[in-house]
């Protein structure tokens, strides 16, 4: 399908219509699962599940041919072993609805970053970074990789493409595929912790573990992680990387004056409602943060009156989103189904037998073989959504005498690392597009630094492990 192409005269094709359609369709997918929390019926199951396959059905017409190969095995494989289980019909179907969490918070998150564009505070950032530079703060990878660790947590993929953009207007000099491979890593210090991530939000709901639980532990790996992103910083170099060079010119005075206050208070009060309401309610953070990033947005355009331009590119925005989010979608719906099929098999227990005896029940190297296995079929296109619900919903905590947290960290931290080094995981793809260079250049030039990961960060896990703190 193509994107959203209309006829010379303007009147939508028939192409452009069921785009549209299927992008509203998203939205109100999303709707019914975050409506089916608070107002449980099974109908409502049903339905979202239902349109979960909806959507996926459409989205195997239009994703790559690798994508599509993978997709059809997982839904194949899932099938086959739900008639073999003798599974009722509606409940095979609800495996279509078994992800719908993570489409919930891949398609809602973004609204946070439309209220923030909307409301011009990434234009005032923008501006303050290029007054910054023009009186002497010259340290552009310093500055893009905070900038990408304090947005990132809030705007995701979104952080990669507006930070590139204030460095290309805001930054006198530096070096493009270096600079955007390193907010490529500050964007995994994001992954190791932020709720507003996919990753994240997937391993509180397979261990059914709090952020709290394991929030502080991944937010100490993000920092090791920083410190190891910093000292190898110097170590990046690609065959051809011209220094580019920018004629700064004149700020906008208005925006000079013009504070970063509203932004940071917006931001606390997300952040802070977020953790509160995970704390007192008595749904996962997942849901928590899907329900502020559609909440919040609205009640603060209303006070700011910008309520009217808002609606506006939300509206841009759903009818979108089909197209942008098509390849995800289709990913994490069939993982889904695949994952809530092999609930009904022992391919648990063999899988944790298995991996039992090749660890000779030894924690550290356990953990390295999930971590080994998540980054070498990665490598080969394997998304490591299928390999976390996989492994997390076959292995047993017991078995390996750890806890649901220590299983939640190891899934976050290979997750993290295999989408470093993938060619085909979504950052690498989106820093391929803006430096301009193919994705196996870029998983090449961040081996090494991959690896250094995985030497230490597995050990600091199972340290925390080793001391009764996890």
């Amino acid at each position: 399908m193509n994107h959203l192409a209309t006829k010379s005269g303007g009147i939508p094709t028939l192409n452009t219509i069921i785009i549209r359609g299927l992008g509203i369709i998203c939205y109100i997918t999303a709707s019914l699962y975050l409506i089916n929390h608070f107002f449980t019926y099974s109908w409502i199951v049903t339905l979202y599940s239902t349109l979960g396959a909806l959507l996926l059905f459409f989205a195997i017409f239009s994703i790559s041919f690798m994508n599509r190969g993978v997709v059809l095995v997982l839904v194949v494989i899932g099938t086959i072993i739900f008639a073999f289980e003798n599974v009722p019909l509606e409940a095979a179907i609800h495996g279509f609805g078994e992800n719908i969490s993570l489409l919930s918070l891949f398609i809602l998150i973004p609204l946070i970053g439309t209220f923030m564009s909307t409301a011009g505070y990434l234009t005032t950032l923008k501006e303050k970074v290029k007054l910054r530079e023009k009186s002497g703060g010259k340290h552009p990878y310093r500055l893009s990789y905070i900038l990408v660790a304090t947005i990132g947590p809030l705007l995701n993929f979104g952080s990669l493409a507006i930070v590139k953009k204030i460095a290309d207007e805001s930054f006198s000099s530096f070096q493009e595929r270096k600079m955007t491979l390193h907010m490529m890593r500050a964007f995994a210090f994001c992954m190791l912790w932020s709720p507003y991530f996919v990753n994240v939000g997937l391993v509180l709901v397979l261990f059914e573990v709090s952020w709290f639980d394991i929030g502080g532990f991944g937010f100490i790996f993000a920092l090791i992680f920083m410190g190891i992103s910093m000292v190898m910083l110097p170590s990046i170099s690609f065959p051809e990387d011209p220094i580019v060079k920018n004629n700064i010119g004149e700020t906008n005075s208005r925006l000079e004056k013009a504070s970063l206050k509203p932004m940071v208070f917006f931001a606390a009060v997300l952040v802070v409602l977020s953790l509160v309401l995970d704390y007192v309610l008595d749904v996962n953070m997942l849901i928590v943060v899907s329900m502020l990033a559609v909440v919040l947005p609205v009640i603060w355009a209303l006070f700011s009156r910008l309520f009217t331009v808002f609606i506006f590119e939300v509206y841009e925005q759903v009818i979108g989103a089909f197209s942008r989010f098509k390849n995800e979608l289709a990913i994490f719906i069939s993982a889904g189904y695949f994952g809530l099929a092999l609930s009904y098999t022992d391919l648990g227990d063999s899988l944790s037998t298995l991996l039992f005896n090749l660890s000779f029940g030894f924690v550290y190297l356990f953990t390295l073989f999930v971590v080994v296995i998540t980054i070498a079929l990665a490598l080969i296109g394997v998304h490591p959504i299928i390999i976390v619900i996989g492994v997390g919903s076959a292995l047993s905590p017991e078995m390996f005498g750890v806890s649901s947290e220590y299983l939640a960290l190891t899934l976050l931290l290979s997750w993290t690392l295999a989408t470093q080094v993938s060619p085909f995981s979504g950052q690498v793809l989106m820093s391929s597009k803006l430096m301009k260079t193919s994705t196996m250049i870029i998983a090449r030039e961040n081996a090494v630094f991959v690896f250094v990961c995985f030497l230490i960060l597995p050990i600091i896990l199972f340290c925390f492990h080793f001391f009764g703190w996890i």
